[in-house]
This record gives C-alpha cells, structure tokens and sequence, in this order.
C-alpha cells in the first residue's frame, strides 16, 4: 500500500504544464502589446507639445509685431497682456516675462503720450512737453509727439525748443511712411515749418483725418487770401466757429455756429454767449442741454485781477468810465445830520462847514452843546464822531441799535442809509434813504441818493424819480443837477455846470461829475476838494487822477509810485473806512506793484488793531487774495463769517473768491450761494454762482443763475476756457 502511494502520475503533470505555458505566452502578448501602445501614445503627446510649442512660439512672434506698431487699441494690448500671463502659468516664464517686458514699454510710451495730450487739452504745456519728450525717449509715437511737443513749444513761445521739436518730427516721418495717415502728419509738420503750399498739397490726400484736413487746407487758403476757395473747403461752419472761440473772436464765432445744426454748435453758442454778456440767449439754450455737458468748463479768476500789465490795460479802460461810479464819491462826501432847534445842521464827511477841516474834536463838542434840545443828538453824535474818524463799520452798528428805538426818524435812517451805501450794502442803503425821503419829503437829498443807490442795484425807481422830478424849482439847483446827471440829461447837465457853484463839496462834485460825463476836464473841481480835505486818501487820489488820467498807463503808474512814498494821508480812511477807499487804494498800487507793501502794512495793523478789528481783517483778507495768497485770505474770510458773525453780501463774495482761488471749489458754492441770497441783484455773486454750477455739472442750476442776470453785465472776477475739440 505505501508503494502505491508514492506513486506519480505523469500523464496528469504534463498536461498541468502545457496550460500554464499557453497562459504566460498570452500575458507576454498582452504586455508587448500594451508596450507598444504606451510608446504610441508618448509619442503622440511628445509631437503634440512640440507642435504646441511651435504655435505658441509663432503667436508670440506675430504679438512682438504687433507690439511694433505705432497705434494699437487697447483691447489688443489687453489681449497681448492676457496672453502673456497664460504663458506664464504654463510654465513658459522666460518667454512669458520677455512679452511682458515689451509690453510695459510700450504701455508706459503710450501712457506718457496719452498724459501728454491731456496736459495740452488742459492748457499745462509745460507739463504736456515733458510727457511727449518722455514719450519721444521710448521710440514710440515718435512723430506724433513730436509735432505735439512742437506746438507746446509754441504755445510757451520757446522759439529754440519749436524748431528742434518740429525738425525731430521731420527726421523721425519716415517711421510712419507705410501709414494711412502719413500725408496729414506731414502736411501738419509741412505747416509749422513754414511751407503751407507743401502742406496743402499733402493736404488733398484721402487719410483718416478728413475734416481736419479740410480744416487746415481753409486755413492755409485763407493765409494766401483766397477766401472764396477757402469757403468751399470748409463745408462745416462748426470747426470755424470753435476755433474763432478759441482765440477770443466771439462775435465772429457766433456767426459760425449759428450756421450749423450740429448739436455740439449749439451747446457751444452757449458759451459764446456767455462771453458775450448774452445771458439770457445762453441761459434758453443751456435748458436744451440740462442732462448732457458737452463742453465741461473749468472757472479761473482773471488774469487782470493780479497781472501787472493786464490790470493797468483795464485801469485805463475802466475807471472812472461809468456814471455809476461817480455815485460812491457822492456818498463818501455826502454831510451826516443831527437835530438842531430850528433846523438840521448837516455835518460833512471831514468836519462842519465853518469849522476847520480835521477838527473832530470840535465837530463833537459843538454836537454836544445841541444835544441838551434832544436826548438823541448826544448819541448820534457819537456814531457821527466814530464816521468821521473812518470807523464806518462801528457808525452802522450804532445807528442800526438807534434806529430800533426811534424807527420814525428821518435823520436816523438817512445816517444810517449813508453807512450802509459807503460800505457798498446798496440794497439796504436805497431802503433807508427812499424810508428818509418819505419821512420828510422836503430833504430832496435823501430821495435823490435812493436813486442813486438802487442805479448801483443796476435798477430804477421811476415813481421815485418822477415825485422829486415834481418838486424841482428854480431854488433847488442843485437837485436839478443831480437829477439831470442821473437821468442823463446833457442839457440839463451842462446847464449846471455853468451855474455858480457854493462852496459845498457836493456842489462841487456834482459840477465835476457832469463834466466827466460831458468829456469836459474836471481838474479844477478835483483841486478843490483836495484844497478842502487836504489829508483825505480819495480828495488826494481823485486829483491825482484828473491831473495824470490822459498820461500813458505805465507813466499814471510811475507817478504814482513818487506820490506813494510821499503821501501823508489819514489812512485810517483805508483801514476803516468805506468801500471807495479800500477800492480806490488797493486799485493804485495795484497797476504800480505796490500790493505787496500795502498787504505788510495790513498784517502790522491787523497784529495791534483792538478797537475795530473787522474792517482791518477785511482788508488784510483783500490783500491776501490780490497778491495769491489765497489759503490765507480764505482762512480770514471764514474766522469773519464764522466767528465773528459778518455776513454783508460782500465779505460772503470775496470769501469765495479765496475759495475759488485756493481750489475749494465746493466751499465756493456755499459762500455765493450765501452772498447771492443776502442781495439777489449782485450779479458777479449770480455770474461766479453759475459757473460754478456749470463746472460741476448741474447745467439746471447754472441757467437759472444765468437767467437772473441782465444782458451786457461784465464780471470783474470771473472766465472760463472755451476748447476747441480741433487742436493740431
């Protein structure tokens, strides 16, 4: 049994081993085939990453030629950029990191090119000259801007920089000899150097710049006379009309514009309109445009208020030219009253006639001794004292307690009516004034100084005018004179002139403003205020004027200067007292640079002044702002309003006038807004309101303001730019 137990079966063995061997040979197969395969499909990614790279590497080629182009849109350079950035995250930095390189160098060229003409379109072209010569170092845009930085160059009147600019353009042309607009770019760099017939010929090439080669092309006919072919290239009468905008040809520019039906010509009318005093006209189109501001604007202060030259021109042209202007000399000369036993005893501006000029001391004690025929006298002659010292501003204060208790005297609110108009408050002066005519009709005076305060208003009072036109007769001389002057009656007026004149200064002053107004010579009158009010700043000012008003500016200005250094004037007059001072001063030694020493005598006084602050602050302030410091006088101007509770239409102006100059724009709103609500009729506060509007978008606002201003009115303070949207 054990032998039959380690019996081995062969037959089975064999056929165990035949079908492991068929198993292997299959897993063998299955292996080589799965090898094979692999190394296919290896091969096929290999291929594929390497036709990958062959494609990126041909897009990155086709982007460096782009890149060479002069003008690329910003949706292709933000393309380029994103390309550059897929690169990067596949892995490819070093290709990656070169695109963007190229990149960076030509977005920074554009970026200064782009800053360049924003500078330009601002009018900074110092600044815009810089960015292009920045743009022009990158060898990018080269022509372009160097035609730019060419005209920058002209504008600053760098003849040495305009040649070497415009001769850069012409050397770097052929850079841009393959583009559509080659022929304009060369007829511009053909133009500023001088060869308009080269230019005009370029001119006539189709490029991309029609309308502005039609423009050029007139231009260049209309330098060699040839207006009739000039007309017919210049089928739109728009680009005409803004560029004569441009250049301050207003009139003509109007006639343009009006001629076109583009709606960019009739929102353009409207700023010519403007500049033109028609505010009405520009105020009915501005309501056509209230939701779109095509032509923003920008509001300066003008030129005239602090250039030498600019404000002797306007000195020249301007003072003294209007009858209206003679009306503040009658209020600064006019005799304040007080109650006597028989009748008012009228009080001139510097003392009591029959009384030596300068005695104030006297002029009191003699009010004194009428004071015992009423309790009032005592107290008006002290507001008398402090105007006859200068303090004006202190004299209203008083007069407006007074009048609380005595509101039916005429004599309190033609005191009072006389403060507020010598401190330039014309509305509230008319009300007293025309509120004294009626409480005593006889003082013809009062009647006719309303008049005169509601003229300054820009206004009229016919009714007024016709009651004391009623009550004219042959005693009353003087009265016919005055109204002869403030109805512009030159018959009357030189009726007047010949009378025999007292020795009153309103006599006197009335003779010498109808001569001015008849073009006669007035310095005789002149002298003889002078000779009356011998340390008075605006007697010596006003003969100083009549004696040397038909001199050329600059010797006026000269003149001056001597007459500065020696003056002995009171200047307590400046530094108190009414609104013709301070003008009248501050306008002399303007047009003769004194401002600066006029401002450091201010700020001594302002640091030791305690009895009467407020108007040396006023005028520290007015200093300020004249000689550009801005910040300060704005600063000023708020300490007065905010603490120390001034708030007359004027301070509240000329604190936005500080505003506007120190950029707080914003502040400037408020303030005239203010200064517009304390006297609707002050129509440079209603001006610099609606320009302020304009530039902040809010064109409702600004028509209203617009609307409420009479034709012809001409701001002393305010401009804005008008741009062409054609520059070359």
């Amino acid at each position: 049994m054990a032998e039959e137990e380690n019996v081995i079966v062969i037959e089975e063995d064999e056929n165990n081993d035949k079908k492991k061997n068929k198993l292997f040979l299959i897993i063998i197969i299955l292996l080589l085939i799965a090898l094979i395969l692999l190394l296919v499909l290896v091969f096929a990614v290999i291929k594929k990453k390497k036709e990958s790279s062959n494609i990126e590497n041909k897009e990155i080629t086709e982007i460096a030629k782009k890149l060479e182009k002069k003008h690329i849109q910003k949706d292709t350079l933000q393309a380029i950029i994103k390309k550059a950035a897929i690169l990067y995250k596949n892995g490819q930095k070093e290709k990656a990191l070169q695109l963007l390189n190229k990149i960076s160098v030509f977005s920074e060229s554009l970026s200064y090119y782009n800053l360049g003409v924003i500078k330009m379109k601002e009018k900074k072209y110092k600044k815009a000259l810089e960015y292009f010569q920045k743009a022009i170092s990158n060898k990018e845009n080269r022509v372009v801007s160097a035609i730019n930085a060419a005209v920058c160059a002209l504008k600053l009147k760098n003849k040495k920089l305009f040649d070497y600019y415009i001769n850069l353009a012409y050397i770097t042309l052929p850079e841009i000899a393959n583009s559509k607009s080659y022929p304009y770019y060369y007829a511009l760099v053909m133009y500023y150097m001088g060869y308009e017939k080269e230019a005009g010929f370029a001119l006539n090439i189709d490029t991309p710049y029609k309308d502005k080669s039609k423009e050029l092309l007139s231009a260049i006919y209309e330098y060699y006379n040839n207006f009739v072919k000039a007309q017919e290239i210049e089928q739109n009468p728009f680009y005409k009309g803004m560029d004569l905008a441009e250049i301050g040809e207003f009139s003509l520019a109007k006639n343009y514009l009006s001629k076109s039906d583009r709606k960019e010509a009739q929102f353009a009318l409207s700023l010519v309109d403007l500049k033109l005093s028609n505010f009405k006209e520009a105020s009915i189109i501005l309501k056509k445009f209230e939701e779109n501001n095509i032509y923003p604007i920008k509001i300066y202060l003008k030129p005239s208020l602090f250039d030498i030259k600019i404000a002797q021109r306007e000195f020249k042209e301007s003072f003294l030219k209007k009858k209206s202007d003679f009306y503040d000399l009658f209020f600064y000369f006019a005799p304040y009253k007080v109650y006597s036993l028989n009748q008012t005893i009228a009080y001139l501006k510097k003392g009591i006639a029959g009384i030596p000029i300068g005695a104030i001391e006297e002029s009191h004690s003699y009010l004194s001794k009428s004071a015992v025929y009423s309790g009032l006298n005592i107290k008006i002659s002290k507001a008398i004292k402090l105007a006859l010292n200068g303090h004006i501003y202190l004299a209203n204060k008083q007069f407006k307690q007074l009048i609380k208790k005595r509101d039916t005297s005429y004599i309190l609110h033609y005191n009072l009516a006389l403060t507020y108009a010598q401190l330039g408050e014309y509305k509230n002066a008319y009300f007293h004034f025309l509120r004294a005519y009626h409480l005593n009709p006889s003082d013809m005076l009062s009647g006719i100084y309303a008049l005169m305060a509601i003229q300054k208003l820009g206004k009229n009072d016919d009714k007024l005018l016709a009651s004391i036109k009623e009550d004219l007769n042959d005693k009353t001389i003087l009265e016919y004179g005055l109204v002869s002057l403030i109805t512009d009656n030159t018959v009357g007026m030189a009726a007047f002139i010949e009378k025999s004149e007292k020795s009153n200064p309103i006599w006197i002053l009335a003779k010498l403003t109808s001569k001015a107004v008849l073009n006669k010579d007035y310095l005789d009158e002149a002298l003889k205020l002078k000779s009356m009010f011998n340390r008075d700043i605006v007697a010596n000012l006003l003969y100083f004027y009549a004696e040397n008003k038909d001199l050329d500016v600059k010797k006026l200005a000269l003149n001056f200067q001597s007459l500065f250094l020696e003056k002995n004037w009171n200047m307590n007059d400046f530094y108190y007292g009414a609104k013709i001072v301070r003008d009248w001063y501050f306008e002399f030694t303007k047009i003769s640079g004194l401002l600066n020493k006029v401002r450091f005598d201010l700020e001594k006084k302002a640091k030791t002044e305690n009895f009467d602050i407020i108007p040396v602050l006023k005028r520290f302030a007015f200093s300020n702002l004249y000689t550009k410091h801005f910040e300060e006088a704005y600063i000023i101007y708020n300490d007065l309003i905010n603490n120390k509770k001034v708030e007359d239409p004027f301070t509240l102006y000329q604190a936005a006038v500080s505003a506007i100059g120190a950029g707080h724009h914003s502040n400037a709103v408020a303030l005239m807004e203010l200064a517009k609500l304390k006297n609707p009729s002050f129509y440079e506060a209603r001006y610099g309101l609606g320009l302020l509007w304009q530039e902040a978008n809010n064109l409702r606002a600004a028509r209203i303001q617009y609307s409420k201003i009479p034709d012809g009115f001409e701001s002393k303070y305010f401009d804005f730019n008008i741009k062409s949207p054609n520059s070359y």
